[in-house]
């Protein structure tokens, strides 16, 4: 929020609103960044799922789909089983062909910190609520870049970003005419039904198995490694039995 213009506001119901404005777009701008970071934490644990495991799960997908197919071919009552496992192996296989496209770069602990400084500071510059309609487009384009930066754990792209913002000076916060109450009692209700969405979806998110699944889990190294070890044991089981 421009300073400036609080300054010369006589009203003090304008004066007001002004102030909650800036208030909700900070909050707004805060719960949108937390939301990404817990959507990120929840995608970098299912990538190094796949990165660590998937190659195993590909071939025990594959075991199950081949003895159920012997076992089909001479009994009609396992077809039914053949086919769901068929299934779940050309599921899975897409799953795990698109994660080994996708490109993350490796980080120490210091750099994962300093990107997600870098990421909260300038998604606050760039964010489409946070500056004025003429660079909503301009800005949208910006926080896309930044978000899929962050994403892939691109440390110098985010950083390219937030430096070129920050000398840009393109932070230029919503600020309805001064002396428009009514337009900013409606920018009031349009940033307080945003708000409310984006704390549901954060609730939501936070209530979600795979989230819980991830925060709980002290050690992740500890855990792949486990679960590397009990794939690797099913399918030893599989190929000595020939039996599920």
């Amino acid at each position: 929020m421009n300073t400036d213009t609080l300054i010369h506001v006589q009203d003090p119901e304008i004066k007001s609103g002004l102030k909650e404005i800036e208030f909700l777009q900070e909050e707004l701008a805060e719960r949108e960044s937390e939301k990404t970071e817990l959507d990120k934490l929840i995608h970098d644990f299912n990538n190094r799922h796949q990165q660590e495991c998937g190659q195993l799960i590909i071939e025990l997908l594959t075991l199950r789909k081949d003895t159920l197919k012997k076992k089909a071919e001479s009994d009609f009552d396992w077809k039914q089983a053949y086919d769901d496992a068929g299934k779940a192996f050309h599921d899975y296989q897409k799953i795990f062909d698109a994660a080994q496209k996708e490109s993350l770069w490796n980080l120490s602990d210091d750099e994962q910190t300093e990107l997600k400084d870098l990421f909260r500071k300038a998604s606050k510059c760039c964010h489409p609520d946070m500056v004025e309609d003429e660079l909503e487009d301009e800005a949208s384009a910006t926080f896309h870049e930044l978000k899929s930066a962050y994403n892939q754990n691109d440390l110098n792209r985010v950083r390219e970003i937030w430096e070129s913002l920050e000398s840009e000076k393109q932070v230029n916060v919503t600020s309805p005419t001064s002396q428009d109450l009514k337009k900013i009692q409606m920018e009031i209700v349009r940033l307080k039904s945003k708000l409310k969405l984006v704390k549901s979806d954060l609730k939501e998110l936070k209530d979600s198995p795979a989230f819980i699944q991830v925060i709980l889990l002290d050690d992740w190294d500890e855990y792949f490694e486990e679960k590397k070890r009990k794939l690797e044991q099913e399918i030893q089981h599989i190929e000595q039995s020939s039996i599920i």
